[in-house]
């Protein structure tokens, strides 16, 4: 399996460079630009704009969590690769380009994989990528606060398909549209896509008031599910263990069948300094399901740099970037240290599915611009109306590396 993603990737390089080759660069072009190795090989040609340059990320995770319910504890403690991702960006005759591919689990899953093109009022982007939902979803997850997202990110099913989206952003807001088909399975099986849809939009407005950044944001998704429907639910912000909210909505189920869904999110998020605030409020509708039940989910965290510096934020695109050490340890600094806290909830009672609610600490250290250490403390309850609660605790660690 392996061996299918290298080839893949070596495809998807093979052809980028092949086509920056039909592009002969003068002699000074050649001289400020050509291959250049700055942790990963690129390569460049001024003259013409084109690039190239391999890219991926590899997150390692070690998590201990127990779920105590009425005194009987289920333990969890596992290591796991996370994330393991290679891939390729540049641009080539003005069209960028972005494919980047998933090879854990013994299956090929596309990530980024879209072509931008410029078309004056906006950007077209065509391929597969993620909807235009939340700060906290669209932020990549190298560049996110805790291990894992606000828990409306995954209950909602924010994620990516294939299909076409505009984008302008100035520099005080951004404004994003899309229209979606389905989403790829393990790639090394199938190409076909599964047969739900979906529109989505998002504008964002940035405020500078003396030294603070505020973002704030909005976005909406209508999705259609098919003939499958779907299920809500989610993990305790740990990914080791079971998910422990479920509300099951495909064919056939009690809760009957999901046709369609409405979602909305509100978005608040601000930089001063060394520190930053963000939060969401989530809420998503079904249509099928007798009495249309609408599910909400909300998080708000904060954190400061210890060591002085700010979190990366563009306001064109209406998300966070990467945030640099000021000193790396490579340089004999201390790098960036950073700590967090977020409350998260996730309230399924309309179903009587029950309310997940959970606290996250969280302890970063950045040691290199592309290198990064995560700690997070996790403690949480589950309610389920007539059942006895679940308590959630324990901890978590991650190694990333990414270029």
């Amino acid at each position: 399996m392996t061996r299918r993603l290298l080839a893949s990737t070596f495809l998807a390089a093979s052809t980028a460079l092949i086509a920056t080759a039909t592009a002969t660069p003068t002699a000074s072009a050649q001289e400020a630009g050509g291959w250049e190795f700055d942790g990963v090989p690129s390569w460049s040609n001024p003259h013409s704009g084109d690039s190239f340059t391999f890219r991926g990320r590899v997150f390692l995770d070690y998590g201990d969590i127990t779920f105590d319910t009425a005194g009987v504890e289920t333990d969890y403690s596992d290591s796991e690769i996370r994330t393991a991702r290679l891939g390729v960006t540049g641009s080539f005759g003005g069209v960028d380009y972005v494919a980047e591919f998933d090879w854990i689990n013994e299956a090929i899953g596309a990530n980024d994989v879209y072509l931008t093109f410029d078309a004056d009022l906006f950007d077209v982007k065509v391929g597969h990528m993620k909807t235009t939902n939340s700060i906290e979803e669209l932020t990549s997850s190298r560049y996110i606060t805790f291990m894992e997202r606000g828990l409306g990110t995954d209950l909602f099913g924010l994620d990516r398909r294939v299909g076409v989206t505009l984008a302008r952003g100035g520099d005080n807001y951004s404004l994003s549209a899309g229209v979606y088909g389905g989403r790829p399975g393990d790639l090394s099986q199938s190409l076909e896509l599964d047969d739900s849809s979906a529109i989505s939009a998002r504008a964002t407005r940035t405020f500078n008031t003396n030294d603070a950044t505020v973002h704030l944001g909005a976005s909406v998704r209508h999705m259609d599910y098919g003939d499958a429907g779907t299920r809500i639910r989610v993990r305790p912000q740990t990914h080791i263990t079971d998910r422990v909210v479920t509300a099951d909505f495909r064919p056939g189920r009690p809760l009957g069948e999901a046709e369609t869904s409405f979602f909305w999110g509100l978005e608040f998020a601000a930089v001063n300094g060394p520190f930053h605030v963000e939060a969401e409020w989530f809420n998503q509708t079904l249509d099928g399901p007798t009495g249309d039940p609408d599910f909400s989910a909300q998080y708000i965290n904060f954190a400061w740099f210890i060591t002085g510096e700010t979190r990366s934020y563009s306001a064109s695109s209406g998300k966070f970037g990467r945030t640099r050490p000021t000193t790396t340890v490579s340089e004999g600094g201390a790098g960036a240290w950073e700590v967090a806290v977020r409350y998260d909830r996730a309230d399924l009672d309309s179903v009587a599915a029950g309310e997940l609610t959970n606290w996250t600490l969280g302890v970063n250290w950045y040691l290199e611009d592309h290198v990064r250490i995560m700690a997070n403390l996790v403690d949480g309850q589950l309610s389920v109306p007539g059942a006895a609660d679940t308590d959630v605790s324990g901890a978590q660690l991650r190694l990333q590396w990414d270029f």
